[in-house]
């Protein structure tokens, strides 16, 4: 990031949010969902297949352990968490997150308002490149848009190697409109920021 930050004056911010969201609402749904079907399940096998009276007070407890168990599966498996979580959901989070973000990490307060963030998220497996006012003004927008495009990019690669080329490209681009000045200083910090949901 500090090589790509050498080309120009512009000022790149790169956050790695583990997710973007908690969807605790998700979470929810599948734990309750998970202990009404144990206990309807156990209640059936006990008043139906076995001819037996259940006890109340042990299906309960049997079916909130299940519930537990659902929501700690969930809560510890991005997989499961992306089954639950329709994709168009996961991209509205990490707009949002990436919006927020921006605010969060002070990125508007450069000097001549020409920072960009990149926003990483891993468990949805998106970025967002979010720029500046000045930025947006000074860089065309064909080119913003195929750096962007380069983010969102189908792709086996590396995502490490990914991200370098794409910051490599934008410090090209923001060359050309902010060149770097004998004054220039740091505004903001170079080191990559890790963000919780």
């Amino acid at each position: 990031m500090a090589a790509a930050e050498r080309r120009t004056g512009c000022e790149f911010v790169v956050v790695l949010a583990p997710a973007s969201s908690r969807y605790e609402g998700r979470v929810w749904a599948l734990a309750v969902g998970a202990a009404l079907a144990v206990y309807l399940l156990l209640l059936g096998v006990h008043e139906l297949a076995l001819d037996l009276t259940a006890d109340p007070v042990w299906l309960l407890a049997e079916a909130v352990a299940m519930g537990a168990l659902a929501m700690l599966a969930a809560r510890r498996s991005n997989r499961l968490l992306r089954l639950l979580v329709p994709r168009w959901r996961q991209s509205a989070c990490v707009d949002a997150a990436a919006e927020a973000t921006f605010t969060r990490e002070n990125v508007s307060l450069t000097r001549e308002r020409n920072a960009v963030l990149l926003y990483i998220s891993v468990l949805e497996g998106e970025a967002r490149l979010v720029p500046d006012i000045g930025l947006t003004r000074a860089l065309r927008e064909s080119r913003l848009g195929e750096i962007k495009a380069m983010l969102s990019a189908p792709g086996d690669g590396d995502p490490v190697e990914r991200v370098e080329s794409v910051l490599e490209a934008l410090g090209r681009a923001c060359g050309e409109c902010f060149a770097r000045r004998d004054d220039d200083i740091n505004e903001l910090p170079d080191k990559p920021q890790i963000r919780l949901p």
